[in-house]
């Protein structure tokens, strides 16, 4: 792992941030406070969770887990910068069901000469807000998923009625059948008790 050293030194933390704007603000790591870039998405956190994962794992990029956070070392985001970095991604969710938030910490570690290191900020600021299409993209993949397993169940609660139309059908022939046989039984009893009857006469 790179040696670890905050990246950003001043940040003018804005109250009130709307959720269509990254902001700089802060976030506990471990026992300590970091500097942090921060970007709420009106989606919950599986979501949102999955569509950071999906955009690491595009590079070819595994996470470990550290302290809450998603961890992602010696990356290249080319969005943000060239060099290796180290990114720490901390989601956490909020809201009630159907409206949940899900505010994203993004904390990058790094050593040496980093590659546009006076823009870094900024430029974690524009990925953070560009991530909004992905994450738009990974809710409308849960929803297609979601929606294809409802599309299952009622289709098997089709097949299952199909089948049992079916299995009736095959009852109510067999059932004619019998009836038919039946009714020949009837049609021969009725001729024997009508010849009895003639023989009183």
């Amino acid at each position: 792992m790179i040696k670890q050293a905050a990246l950003f030194v001043t940040f003018a933390f804005a109250a009130g941030q709307v959720s269509a704007q990254a902001f700089e603000g802060k976030v506990k790591y471990g026992k300590a406070e970091e500097p942090a870039i921060v970007m709420i998405y009106d989606y919950p956190e599986e979501i949102v969770t999955n569509a950071f994962t999906a955009k690491f794992t595009d590079k070819q990029y595994r996470s470990e887990e550290s302290k809450d956070f998603i961890v992602y070392t010696n990356a290249v985001m080319s969005e943000v910068s060239q060099s290796k970095l180290d990114y720490f991604l901390k989601m956490e969710e909020a809201g009630r069901q159907g409206s949940e938030k899900t505010t994203v910490y993004l904390i990058m570690h790094g050593s040496g000469d980093i590659e546009g290191a006076a823009n870094l900020g900024q430029r974690a600021k524009s990925f953070l807000e560009k991530m909004k299409s992905d994450v738009e993209r990974s809710s409308t993949i849960a929803a297609i998923k979601k929606q294809e397993t409802l599309l299952v169940d009622e289709e098997d609660i089709l097949l299952k009625l199909k089948n049992e139309q079916k299995e009736i059908e095959a009852q109510l022939e067999a059932n004619k059948a019998k009836q038919t046989a039946q009714q020949k039984i009837v049609a021969s009893q009725k001729m024997i008790v009508d010849d009895l009857k003639a023989k009183l006469n």
